[in-house]
């Protein structure tokens, strides 16, 4: 019994100590410990970087347009969704005892992370290059201040929807696509969905319930110059060349006047291009029979879905100013 006390003695207290429970509560919140977000982040840039315009538009996906390699996948890269999967930390819950609300912003910025670096690589560098040329021999003196600033991506702005709360523990996917751009900005739209029967990869519907729905909205820019987004994504090899029979041109500085518009039928259009995915997955649209003109198309489509957060986002800033 001497023998019993004394392991007994001796395990509790290394069971039960601060330093366990500590590990306990480390392992339970892995995604808010130091640092946590930073790595994330990173490693999902990483893993999402594209070394050519040639490269694979995805790391499990086939090549590109410009490709020799050609694969047929659902829908064409650009509006091709990511999906990320995590699961709500304790640290995260709010006094309700799900995930709180501002707890989603971080989610949001891993997803769109990844996604935006899936496009916007290896173009970003390509196009900096080009605009220190076209700056520095351009008749703008004052633009001229821009050649050898570093190229960067910035959030404009963000729309969040909350419909349904997600508890301690759980898991569910942010599934992030593209869904328009313009002279300026490039949308996309988010999706917190359960663990439903589907993956939510290749396009698929977000099978499972809508938990909170988003759009987002980023700008390029080279200093204060503002790179359109469809040069980008040119230079990164996800669009063809225009039509010969399309007349607009680009232009490295001038930026496209947003409309005005209603924040309703955000929400709706999200799984609007949600269930639009999976009706492409069932007619097998290969990559390479995506022309310009569908292209433009699917863009023009998308920014019908979002042009009421475009009017709502000028409408409270001047509110404001």
């Amino acid at each position: 019994m001497a023998d019993l006390s004394t392991l007994r003695e001796v395990i509790l207290p290394t069971l039960f100590s601060w330093k366990s429970l500590a590990i306990v509560l480390a392992l339970l919140n892995l995604k808010n410990i130091p640092f946590s977000w930073h790595i994330r982040l990173l490693t999902h840039l990483l893993l999402n970087l594209r070394r050519s315009p040639t490269s694979p538009p995805f790391p499990t996906c086939p090549p590109s347009p410009s490709s020799k390699n050609q694969k047929n996948i659902q829908t064409h890269p650009i509006f091709h969704p990511h999906t990320l999967t995590t699961r709500t930390s304790l640290w995260e819950t709010d006094y309700n005892f799900h995930k709180s609300n501002s707890t989603y912003f971080s989610d949001l910025d891993i997803s769109r992370t990844a996604i935006v670096t899936r496009l916007y690589t290896p173009g970003l560098a390509l196009v900096s290059l080009e605009f220190d040329h076209e700056l520095k021999n351009g008749k703008d003196e004052n633009a001229k201040v821009n050649v050898g600033k570093k190229v960067y991506v910035a959030l404009g702005s963000t729309f969040t929807s909350f419909k349904r709360e997600i508890g301690p523990l759980q898991r569910y996917r942010v599934m992030s696509r593209v869904v328009g751009w313009d002279r300026k900005w490039v949308y996309v739209l988010s999706a917190f969905v359960g663990m439903g029967s589907g993956n939510g990869k290749n396009g698929g519907k977000a099978n499972g319930k809508v938990f909170a729905t988003a759009v987002s909205k980023y700008v390029v820019k080279k200093g204060w110059v503002t790179v359109p987004p469809e040069r980008v994504l040119r230079a990164s090899g996800m669009l063809p060349e225009r039509s010969v029979d399309d007349e607009e041109g680009e232009d490295g500085v001038v930026v496209e006047e947003e409309e005005e518009g209603t924040v309703e039928g955000i929400v709706e259009g999200v799984g609007e291009v949600l269930s639009k995915d999976q009706d492409d997955h069932a007619t097998g649209q290969g990559v390479s029979d995506w022309t310009w003109e569908m292209i433009e198309e699917e863009r023009v489509r998308g920014m019908k879905i979002v042009e009421g957060y475009v009017g709502l986002d000028e409408k409270l800033l001047a509110e404001w100013e």
